[in-house]
């Protein structure tokens, strides 16, 4: 009886250290995905920036012209 409970802990204990693994190497692969996320993010918001600033340009651009 001692024999099959100790082997049954010893599964449940496998299982739980290859979950463990399991978790960690997802946990690594999400990190690395929110990482670029990321990047991709500040490239996006960069992007935007810029446009903004360069449409913003031309309405005063146009605004001016209109002025004179």
């Amino acid at each position: 009886m001692m024999h099959a409970q100790l082997k049954s802990l010893e599964r449940q204990l496998d299982e739980l250290i290859s979950l463990a693994r399991n978790l960690r190497g997802e946990n690594l692969t999400l990190r690395q995905k929110l990482l670029l996320a990321e990047n991709e993010k500040q490239k996006l918001e960069k992007k935007i920036n810029l446009a903004t600033s360069k449409l913003e340009n031309m309405l005063h651009l146009h605004d001016e012209k209109e002025q004179s």
